[in-house]
């Protein structure tokens, strides 16, 4: 659940746990008749190997002693193989941030995640797999939304707050020099990144962005006029990852992308109307020509969800129930074809706050 336009400001609600969080285009294109199901993928166009060295990275909170606070609170980091459909728990790291983050990079042989340092804002650190040490390797930044590997030599993408900032900005950290690029960094620029994905495929990164300026005169004029509020356009660009040269998507007029994932040819996003977290919408965007298609699926989720290597479904974060997103609150996978719901992971004592799909 998120509690602001601003996702550190997000509160997740468990019965035992709650946790508050700190919380350029192209014209819009009209969507044309929804389609049930995603066609598949063209021949001659590049395909991931369907369930050939993908896993789950999820981040799951849980009590220390298992009932309160007093010995604080952990990360349980895990993953979740494609192939072999094994849960793998990897390691526990202190939860002391705004936001729960972490993620897995098995080809780096690390787990990245957020973590408080000094009572001053969060920073970016890495635990060793192989060595279990743990490393500190930012200290300007604030709060940080999403941590997203690449490649190996690749650069890891956030979305994080700069420290004396407010503005959720794209940053691209060099793990070998250890360096940090900001996008739209200059100038004053208002440009807020709501969420961020990687293409494996393309070797590119796509960010849903949206003006901060704009998002305040809508929550002011809400205010004034007792009405929910609308949010500002929302709009996806993407950057190249090594030169990180800019190309814009679409623009979605007054709708918010809540949740954004790609593969492929094509970006999945999950998108709202409205402000105070009305019922989400789904649909597929060609990356090439920014065609957008409304798809119907089965499920009830606003963030975390994945296409499948293969296009046969999507992995989400959600419930089984359409009704109730807290029923039975878990990972899944949705198959198109046979339209089966199949758990994954089903939180139990504590509580999921994120999870990403990844190349080994």
């Amino acid at each position: 659940m998120r509690t602001s336009s601003y996702k550190f400001f997000r509160i997740f609600i468990l019965s035992l746990l709650v946790p508050a969080l700190l919380s350029s285009c192209s014209p819009s294109s009209t969507p044309p008749a929804e389609s049930a199901v995603p066609q598949k993928t063209q021949s001659g166009e590049k395909t991931a190997l369907a369930g050939q060295g993908q896993y789950l990275s999820m981040t799951y909170t849980e009590y220390v002693n298992g009932k309160n606070t007093d010995q604080g609170m952990v990360m349980r980091v895990m993953t979740y193989d494609l192939s072999s459909k094994k849960i793998t728990k990897l390691a526990d790291v202190p939860y002391t941030s705004q936001y729960p983050l972490s993620v897995v990079s098995l080809p780096d042989h690390k787990i990245y995640y957020s973590a408080d340092v000094g009572d001053k804002g969060d920073q970016l650190f890495s635990y060793d797999l192989n060595t279990k040490k743990n490393e500190q390797l930012t200290d300007n930044l604030f709060a940080i939304n999403d941590i997203v590997p690449t490649t190996p030599d690749g650069p890891l993408v956030l979305v994080a707050v700069k420290k004396g900032e407010r503005i959720l900005k794209t940053m691209f950290y060099n793990k070998a020099t250890r360096t940090m690029q900001i996008m739209h960094d200059e100038n004053q620029d208002d440009t807020t990144t709501w969420s961020i994905t990687y293409n494996p495929a393309k070797k590119t990164i796509y960010s849903s962005q949206y003006s901060d300026k704009e998002h305040e005169k809508q929550r002011i004029l809400s205010n004034r006029t007792q009405t929910i509020m609308a949010p500002p356009d929302n709009k996806v660009t993407e950057i190249n990852s090594v030169t990180k040269q800019e190309r814009s998507i679409i623009t979605l007029k007054k709708e918010k992308i809540s949740s954004m994932s790609s593969s492929n040819d094509k970006l999945l996003l999950v998108t709202t109307n409205l402000t105070n977290h009305s019922k989400p919408e789904y649909s597929l965007v060609d990356i090439a020509t920014g065609k957008r298609t409304k798809i119907k699926l089965p499920i009830l989720t606003r963030q975390f969800v994945y296409m499948s290597p293969d296009g046969k479904g999507v992995y989400y974060l959600g419930s089984a129930s359409e009704k109730n997103e807290e029923e039975g609150r878990g990972v899944y996978y949705y198959d198109f074809t046979s339209k089966i719901q199949t758990p994954i992971f089903i939180q139990e004592e504590g509580f999921i706050n994120n999870f990403m799909l990844l190349n080994k």
